[in-house]
């Protein structure tokens, strides 16, 4: 039984002792052997008085002996143990206690040590139950300083308009608000509950990643280019395009994804400045992807009647109006009739719809774009002495298309087709 005095007196400094003894002489002794080592040591005559105190401020060791007048000590414990079960209790007794061996064990007592005391044995009790508390707190002091270092950091990415997540073990570990909003979570807790793989979330894109787990995530990642290191997201009806680097900590074999919003970039190489609608690229891009899925593909062709002489006749600015009221009206009109249907700019005056739907409601689509009449503010002003309003009508065709062709001759079909509208 080695015991350090050095280390027994620096344990012994932050704890604090309840020690509950009726009979004064012991209890001065032992007060007085305990002070040398704990310098917060709170003394009690009998059970009820300890009781009192040791509701009125938390202990970090209670040390009793059983027989005592107003409440013994086991009645004391009892009560102890309802404010506080896993308190540590030394319990002390001037004889072997056998008859109430169990209900020490019940009462879940530290120690158990006779009177009269063995100095040496109490003080290694003492010493073991001190170092124990010590190693407990500085474990605790530990736990919390990793948490608010947790919760800081949490805090600080969460402020951090990129979309991050951690990926340990192919589980997600953490992720910022940003990457929620991108999901769609209303917390991280319901991340974890609804999307374990956050591939769920990829729509299928050229020249952009598409898979289904966090392990294929990562192993395309460290495959794929960072031109091509990119992911498409449908969020309310809108499709934001993200480029996707990926970090390894080898420390405990972790990855952090980070999500950067390119759709404005994306949108400059491949949406129509004035419409808003997707440019011939990536209507072609479009097609490519769904021609993986059908060999026929149903495409309205769509522009403006006399839209050339209108803009002869008005400039370029009218033209350009009624470009953009006309997609418009197109975009109302699909959103109403078949919601998941593309509409593109293929070129001036030109516009593209591939209908998602059956033939009966691209027929009733097709019918109700026959209505379109558009004009423009240039043409109002002009004409504001006019009687009849000017209104351009809409020229279209529905045509199927062969998608076992290359892109090339898809390409130079559907310009043909424009030609003929």
């Amino acid at each position: 039984m080695d015991i350090n005095i050095v280390k027994l007196k620096k344990y012994a400094k932050a704890c604090s002792v309840l020690y509950v003894e009726d009979d004064e002489l012991i209890r001065s002794q032992t007060a007085t052997f305990l002070g040398r080592f704990f310098p917060d040591v709170v003394l009690a005559e009998d059970g009820a008085q300890g009781l009192a105190l040791y509701k009125k401020r938390e202990f970090d060791v209670v040390i009793t002996d059983i027989n005592m007048p107003n409440m013994n000590g086991i009645e004391m414990i009892e009560g102890i143990k309802e404010v506080y079960y896993d308190q540590l209790i030394i319990v002390t007794s001037a004889h072997n206690d056998s008859e109430n061996l169990m209900k020490f064990i019940n009462l879940d007592v530290s120690r158990f040590i006779l009177k009269p005391f063995n100095n040496k044995q109490f003080l290694y009790v003492l010493y073991k139950i001190a170092e124990e508390l010590t190693f407990s707190k500085e474990s605790m002091n530990l736990q919390n300083e990793v948490i608010a270092l947790s919760k800081k950091s949490q805090k600080i990415i969460d402020h951090i308009d990129l979309g991050i997540v951690l990926i340990k073990n192919n589980k997600i570990s953490m992720a910022n608000n940003a990457f929620l909003e991108i999901g769609g979570f209303d917390s991280y807790e319901t991340l974890e509950l609804e999307m374990p793989e956050i591939g769920v979330l990829f729509e299928a894109a050229k020249h952009c990643i598409s898979v289904d787990t966090n392990v294929a995530l990562i192993d395309e990642l460290q495959q794929t280019s960072k031109e091509d290191s990119k992911v498409r997201i449908i969020s309310n009806t809108k499709t934001i395009e993200y480029q996707v680097n990926l970090t390894h900590i080898e420390e405990d074999d972790s990855y952090i994804i980070s999500f950067t919003d390119i759709t404005a970039l994306h949108n400059a190489m491949s949406i129509d400045e004035h419409t808003k609608l997707p440019l011939r690229k990536f209507i072609l891009e479009k097609i490519d992807l769904l021609k993986q899925k059908s060999s026929i593909l149903p495409l309205i062709y769509i522009s403006i009647k006399h839209f050339t002489h209108v803009e002869k006749m008005f400039g370029k600015r009218a033209g350009t109006e009624i470009e953009v009221e006309f997609a418009i009206i197109i975009k109302n009109l699909v959103s109403i009739k078949l919601a998941k249907s593309f509409v593109g700019y293929f070129s001036k005056n030109a516009f593209v719809i591939i209908p998602i739907g059956n033939s009966g409601e691209i027929k009733e689509l097709f019918k109700t774009l026959e209505t379109i009449k558009v004009s423009s503010s240039v043409i109002e002003e002009r004409h504001q002495n006019s009687k009849e309003p000017i209104e351009l009508l809409a020229n279209l065709k529905l045509k199927s298309l062969d998608t076992s062709k290359d892109l090339t001759q898809i390409e130079i079909e559907m310009i043909n087709m424009f030609d003929l509208l």
